[in-house]
């Protein structure tokens, strides 16, 4: 998790896998201080990025923590309470903003029998959504995509449903009872 000021505050990021840690190193140009939490005991980043996160001085990164709690006045988040997983201790910060990050690897294991899968898990998807199985779609982070952000996925769920809205009226089903106007 990561927690910031936005502007001259704080920030505080959490998850796991390296968009956390990418994710940190852009904050830390914009807010005052980040904090990265770590549930491992160790980060779990991609090498090329670790000396990078380590170098800026507005980052700190604490590792073997389990978040317990986000606090919050019902408008803004106003602090966060996380475990030390090494001494069993409560430890409360004052972030202005907390960011999750769970992770890029996508729920697919009960597709790989049935549909083409990157090493990575994603879907291989055409520029229209769909998968080579025609008829099927995918989109947002299961499927083939280089950035993984919501905006993103929301693109691509945009994108595969226009691809599967052409798919259906160029494909006529046996059985079809729509009335023509």
């Amino acid at each position: 998790m990561t927690t910031c000021h936005l502007k001259a505050n704080d920030s505080l990021q959490e998850g796991k896998h390296p968009v956390p840690r990418k994710h940190s190193i852009d904050l830390a140009g914009i807010v005052s201080h980040v904090t990265l939490i770590e549930f491992d005991n160790q980060l779990r980043a991609d090498e090329v990025l670790q000396p990078k996160l380590r170098s800026l001085n507005n980052v700190t990164i604490i590792t073997s923590a389990m978040t317990t709690e986000v606090l919050g006045d019902g408008s803004k988040v106003n602090g966060l309470i996380y475990k030390d997983r090494n001494t069993d201790e409560n430890i409360s910060v004052e972030p202005e903003g907390v960011f999750v990050q769970i992770g890029l690897i996508p729920n697919t294991e009960f597709l790989k029998k049935t549909l083409e899968l990157t090493p990575r898990g994603e879907i291989v998807v055409d520029s229209r959504g769909e998968t080579p199985i025609p008829g099927i779609f995918a989109a947002g982070e299961v499927a083939t995509a280089p950035y993984k952000q919501i905006i993103i996925a929301m693109g691509s769920g945009a994108n595969a449903s226009l691809g599967a809205f052409d798919y259906l009226i160029r494909n006529s089903f046996e059985g079809d009872t729509a009335e023509t106007a």
